[in-house]
């Protein structure tokens, strides 16, 4: 990586989106990218593992647990071709399989019988491939064809920050409610693991402020939330293999759309809302 590139980065990091590109539109359909790819590799690898988990999403449509085990690694392995083809070859057919996709697995949650938080949560996973999609859609694009970052209509801005700020705050919804309503035990193994004493208080504090951050995600979206609400996202789900094992990563990786989501819509509003953002005025 050259000097010039790491000093955007950096300035990506921080949420100078002014100073990170003189292109915005090329990293919102970067950032967006990479969360689809992460998404299908960490989503991929949990098939080739292998998870028990899976196995109620399974029982929706009546396959038995032996006969599950056995083609989990096969989706796994159909997943992880498809993050990396994303990543190679993005294409509005590719954009599409995926909303759908991802759309379909959230789903299955609450038919299983889960919570629909579980859906809600899971935002970040389709919010991203949603807005590819919507945007390679309005390019007219062929199904098949490579799709490459080009400047961006007001139109096409909207959209994608509505997508984008929807799916955000779904996914800050969904994880606040399993702290505030489910009081997930999960989520208290967390917390402990890193020598925290959570309790049901700690928990609940978490909800209520994860879900108002949901809420001003939806109608108020600022640099500082915005920033916040990343790298909130990237520290917290880190708690996945630090509580776990090594291979918990994987659900990390997994949620790839929750930590760029929020920095590609920074992008979006920096393009949308000229003078509305702290470093314009």
């Amino acid at each position: 990586m050259t000097a010039a590139a790491l000093a955007r980065l950096l300035q990506l990091a921080i949420g100078r989106v002014d100073r990170a590109s003189t292109r915005p539109e090329r990293t919102i359909h970067l950032l967006l990218t990479i969360a689809c790819a992460m998404c299908f590799i960490g989503h991929g690898a949990w098939g080739l593992i292998t998870k028990a988990r899976w196995l109620p999403l399974y029982g929706v449509f009546g396959v038995a647990p032996a006969l599950a085990w056995k083609t989990m690694p096969l989706i796994g392995a159909v997943d992880i071709t498809l993050g990396l083809a994303v990543l190679a070859a993005p294409g509005r057919a590719l954009f599409g399989y995926m909303a759908l996709w991802t759309l379909f697995t959230a789903l299955l949650r609450p038919i299983a019988h889960l919570a629909w938080w579980e859906f809600f949560e899971r935002g970040g996973n389709y919010g991203p491939p949603i807005a590819l999609w919507a945007l390679a859609s309005s390019q007219k694009a062929r199904w098949f064809d490579r799709v490459a970052p080009c400047p961006l209509s007001v139109d096409d801005l909207r959209r994608v920050a509505w997508i984008l700020r929807v799916s955000i705050a779904s996914l800050l919804l969904g994880h606040g409610a399993f702290a505030l309503i489910q009081e997930k035990a999960a989520l208290l193994a967390h917390w402990q693991s890193i020598g925290i004493r959570a309790d049901r208080a700690f928990l609940h504090a978490l909800g209520a402020a994860e879900i108002g951050a949901a809420l001003a995600v939806l109608f108020r979206p600022s640099r500082a939330v915005l920033l916040g609400v990343g790298y909130w996202k990237i520290a917290t789900e880190l708690l996945y293999p630090v509580s776990g094992g090594l291979r918990d990563v994987w659900e990390w990786v997994e949620r790839g759309g929750d930590y760029a989501a929020p920095f590609a819509l920074l992008c979006v509003l920096a393009l949308l809302e000229p003078g509305r953002l702290p470093w314009e005025k």
